[in-house]
């Protein structure tokens, strides 16, 4: 009997494997509608504070913040990802670079994209990523053995600053790390990532991978 499960166990992880990788394959054909050739701007990851700085969404209960300096390891880590595998040009916009948060803002736009918008203009880029980190939590542990795995949930938002300006689109990822003993279905992402436990830093840039994808970058 204890071999039979081992089979029929052995046999579904090979099943999922199978339709984990013909999933990918199939994402990967999908046609992206690249970008037009504009100026891009990429903001500061920023942390969401209050309902008035969202772009879309919500801020989950009991969030955890990410430290100072994990955001600017990201901050790092994402220019170097565009201006490495991108064709485009991009130019970063730290933080306190832009409008005046107090100067009065359209009544046709939410607070947040008329912010968005003015930090745009007053950079000269004509459209403008956006990140934001809602919730951040670290790997307790290595990449071979954890006590608490890695979990990001976060924005991507692309805005077009154009005229009044006006939200593209949003590209969002939400994960907690689970091994393959909680959840089978994760077989193909457990595989592809080297049967490893991921930093909270780690899982970022695969949003990051998968909002360049999203954007047609």
């Amino acid at each position: 009997m204890t071999n039979m499960v081992s089979r029929i166990t052995a046999l579904v992880g090979v099943l999922l494997l199978q339709l984990a990788l013909l999933a990918g394959c199939q994402q990967n054909q999908r046609a992206v509608a690249d970008l037009p050739p504009l100026k891009i701007g990429v903001a500061s990851v920023t942390q969401p504070k209050g309902t008035t700085d969202l772009l879309a969404g919500y801020i989950p209960e009991g969030r955890v913040l990410a430290s100072p300096e994990a955001l600017a390891a990201f901050d790092v880590a994402v220019m170097d990802r565009l201006r490495s595998s991108t064709k485009r040009t991009f130019d970063f916009i730290p933080h306190g670079t832009g409008v005046d948060p107090t100067a009065p803002r359209s009544a046709k736009t939410n607070s947040a994209l008329a912010y968005w918008v003015g930090v745009a203009k007053a950079n000269n880029v004509e459209l403008l990523i956006v990140p934001q980190i809602l919730d951040w939590q670290e790997r307790q542990g290595g990449p071979a053995g954890v006590s608490t795995s890695a979990a990001v949930n976060m924005d991507f938002f692309l805005i077009d600053a154009r005229d009044e300006g006006q939200l593209v689109t949003r590209s969002h990822f939400s994960e907690k790390q689970v091994g393959l003993s909680n959840d089978l279905t994760k077989i193909g992402t457990f595989f592809k990532r080297g049967g490893k436990w991921l930093s909270a830093q780690d899982m970022a840039l695969e949003a990051t991978e998968q909002m360049v994808r999203e954007f047609g970058l």
